[in-house]
């Protein structure tokens, strides 16, 4: 019976360990999403607005590009993009990551978690004016 509370708790602590790496990396590549530059409305509009206008295109690229530099992150949770992401109210980037969470000894045995548990996270994030 020890044993079994203890492989239980394992898998438990290794899944909260995994849902809070995909929090923090969608956290991570909102922030690095709020930077995306709209080149066609910095263009049209001109540096008069700050922060820059954020487009959906912009902001898929940018988390396309951010996790394209995170491999071993990426790897371990099977990370893609989710919906909703993109421009969210045109100055903040919202970001949606899902992934699946490995159960490291449990995972084994049930067949219904072999393929791991499915997370989801979504963060937002908006560019700031630089205070003088």
């Amino acid at each position: 019976m020890a044993l079994l509370l203890i492989l239980v708790a394992t898998d438990i602590t290794a899944l909260h360990l995994q849902r809070q790496e995909l929090h923090a990396l969608t956290d991570a590549a909102a922030l690095d999403a709020a930077d995306a530059l709209d080149e066609e409305s910095f263009y049209r509009r001109g540096m008069g607005e700050y922060p820059v206008p954020l487009s959906d295109g912009t902001v898929h690229a940018s988390v396309r590009s951010y996790l394209g530099e995170k491999p071993e992150t990426a790897a371990d949770l099977d990370v893609a993009i989710g919906s909703p992401t993109g421009a969210w109210e045109e100055t903040t980037a919202q970001v949606t990551l899902t992934g699946r969470a490995r159960i490291p000894l449990v995972g084994l045995v049930v067949h219904r978690w072999a393929n791991g548990v499915p997370l989801q996270a979504t963060s937002r994030a908006s560019a700031r004016e630089p205070e003088p």
